[in-house]
């Protein structure tokens, strides 16, 4: 044997090749597997492992655990059930709800990422994955124009090959494989206007109706947030005020908490008897984008091929959701590279429809601003109608934005405004926003009939389009250390890096 021979990397085939193997790539390797084919996911952690996240599973997304098989696991931590949305404006708008349910799911569950990712990485296993902790990819190799398999090194540094049929980039925004397929710049994108800030902390209402409801508060251009969470006695506190409050909380971060219960009374009275609270964490890089995340034996899964503002608190449902519709779009089309190929743009087009509307939502969210007078109306006259299913409808995603927040109901509420005077503005300015609002809407329904693939039309009012990607960094898709040079980066342009398929 030659010197070459003995350090020539090891090579394997398998089916499906998955970088990443939290949400949406552990359910895709759940899905695939189940579908019985042999699936490989490569993972740069070594589970358990944090993961920066607001963790909230609405019942939709908590019905995607356990059709992957991982919901028994993850009641195992005892995380609050959280059956209640209590939505708050000012000191005078209450709306409480009961959550809609998906069958018998009517709650909600908020599980830290340390605890969630290892469940769902177990279930991929028990359903027959192979998920490889500790491997780093570091190039896709293609083969007559399509993606073929992944170079990777493993834990101890030995380079390995793995011949695949599809390749899938599960590795979130900064994504690798996004990079090394070309398709590294968003199409579309929209920059953030809020900062994510949170702690966690120990809740002494364990049993009681608090203790088991989601409350958000709206004071001023500020939202906040308590989460139950797990296992039952935690809570998470969440505020998301403007980006540049980041700087401040780390800074001083008690000064700043102090600083967010005085502008928040409602929160400050709930979070009054918590105790053992953890340092805050931060973030305000949460640039809203869609990428091209289909293409020739290849595909971006979650985060890697879309993200929206966190606000509305989405990205695991959606991820999860993408990992089981890729497998059931494709798993009987492997051995069929044009079938395949056609059936991937097909899944990335449905990801399109079911995200689009969601995208905006999290885009109008984010804007940094007082509740409009039209949505102050509008949620007084929700909170008179009983704690059935309603605007918590947004959230949960059991209906869309279009369906919940409706021309008719829209146009009474700012009609309900203007008689009341609700807000500081004179009633011009406040029927020149109230008709600029309802454009908004309206120009989201004429693009969401539209159904345009991979558009790059920008809707004002609802996109900030001086976005600025995530900064390529390399991770476990590891393609190297910067964008590839056939990419460009998205700032206020439309520009689109068009990937063939």
């Amino acid at each position: 044997m030659t010197p070459d021979t003995e350090l020539a990397p090891r090579e394997e085939y398998c089916d499906v090749v998955i970088v990443g193997s939290r949400l949406a790539g552990a359910c895709a390797a759940a899905h695939f597997a189940k579908a019985g084919l042999r699936v490989v996911a490569l993972d740069r952690s070594r589970f358990p492992s944090d993961q920066l996240s607001t963790h909230l599973l609405f019942p939709n997304g908590i019905r995607e655990l356990e059709r992957m098989g991982a919901l028994e696991g993850i009641l195992a931590k005892n995380p609050a059930r959280s059956p209640w949305l209590s939505l708050n404006v000012g000191d005078d708008i209450t709306v409480n709800e009961r959550w809609r349910a998906n069958g018998d799911i009517d709650y909600c569950m908020c599980v830290p990422r340390l605890l969630q990712d290892l469940e769902l990485v177990k279930a991929a296993r028990a359903a027959g994955a192979d998920v490889r902790e500790k491997h780093k990819v570091v190039d896709v190799l293609w083969r007559g124009g399509r993606a073929s398999g992944v170079r990777f090194t493993d834990a101890d540094g030995n380079e390995g090959i793995l011949h695949a049929k599809l390749v899938i980039g599960a590795d979130g925004r900064r994504s690798s494989v996004a990079a090394a397929v070309g398709a590294w710049a968003p199409y579309r994108a929209s920059r953030n206007g809020r900062a994510l800030i949170f702690r966690y902390a120990d809740d002494p209402r364990v049993g009681t109706r608090d203790g088991e409801t989601i409350f958000q508060w709206r004071d001023e251009d500020s939202f906040a947030f308590v989460f139950p969470s797990a296992p039952v006695g935690k809570a998470l506190c969440l505020f998301m005020g403007p980006v540049e409050e980041v700087a401040r909380a780390r800074k001083d971060p008690e000064g700043y908490w102090a600083g967010k219960l005085v502008q928040h009374p409602g929160m400050a009275k709930q979070v009054a008897g918590f105790t053992n609270l953890t340092p805050l964490r931060s973030t305000g890089e949460t640039t809203a984008f869609f990428r091209a995340s289909s293409g020739p034996g290849w595909a971006l899964l979650g985060d890697a091929g879309h993200f929206k503002d966190p606000v509305i608190g989405q990205g695991q449902r959606d991820a999860l959701w993408t990992g089981r519709a890729i497998a059931e779009a494709t798993a009987h089309l492997l051995d069929e590279p044009a079938a395949l190929d056609a059936a991937l743009r097909r899944w990335e087009a449905e990801r399109d429809g079911e995200c689009l509307h969601a995208y905006h939502l999290g885009n109008l969210e984010t804007e940094i601003r007082p509740v409009s007078p039209a949505l102050t109306e509008l949620l007084r006259r929700a909170s008179d109608r009983g704690e059935s299913p309603d605007i918590g409808d947004l959230f949960g995603r059991a209906r869309t934005m279009p369906d919940v927040v409706t021309v008719p109901r829209m146009v009474a509420a700012a009609a309900q405004a203007f008689r009341r005077g609700t807000g500081a503005s004179p009633r011009p300015t406040m029927l020149r926003d109230a008709v600029q609002e309802l454009r908004v809407h309206l120009r989201v329904r004429q693009e969401i009939r539209a159904g345009r693939f991979r558009s790059t039309r920008l809707i004002n009012g609802s996109e900030w389009p001086d976005a600025q990607p995530p900064a390529y960094r390399a991770t476990g898709g590891g393609a190297g250390t910067s964008a590839p040079k056939d990419t460009v980066d998205v700032h206020a342009s439309t520009k689109t890096k068009e990937i063939a398929a």
